[in-house]
């Protein structure tokens, strides 16, 4: 255990010292100097986040008012930086993930009743 706790410090520290998350934290720096936006931008990733958790309704009319605040938001360049550096992050960890599990023989069900 003591092994895995220490490679896992070392690829936390691979992670903050990466490109990926300095361009990350920048962005997420930039945006709160604006409060207002940074609200804005919050709300959006929040909506998002319950669209993709959820199972709306309406998923179809939910979809639009995404897209639609989504392309509002990305005229605004500083929200545009950083949503583009969340979802460089999000991709990050996404793979992350996903080598990890497929390299361990860990049964993971499909479907769950």
């Amino acid at each position: 255990m003591e092994q895995i706790d220490r490679l896992t410090e070392e690829l936390l520290q691979a992670i903050l010292d990466s490109s990926i998350y300095r361009e990350y934290a920048e962005q997420e720096e930039r945006l709160s100097s604006d409060p207002e936006l940074l609200v804005r931008v919050n709300r959006f990733r929040a909506d998002n986040f319950l669209m993709q958790q959820e199972n709306p309704q309406d998923l179809f009319a939910v979809s639009e008012i995404i897209a639609e605040r989504s392309s509002e938001l990305r005229k605004i360049p500083e929200a545009n930086a950083y949503l583009e550096a969340e979802l460089a992050m999000n991709k990050l960890m996404q793979r992350i993930c996903c080598r990890l599990f497929e390299g361990i023989d860990y049964n993971v069900p499909e479907e769950i009743n």
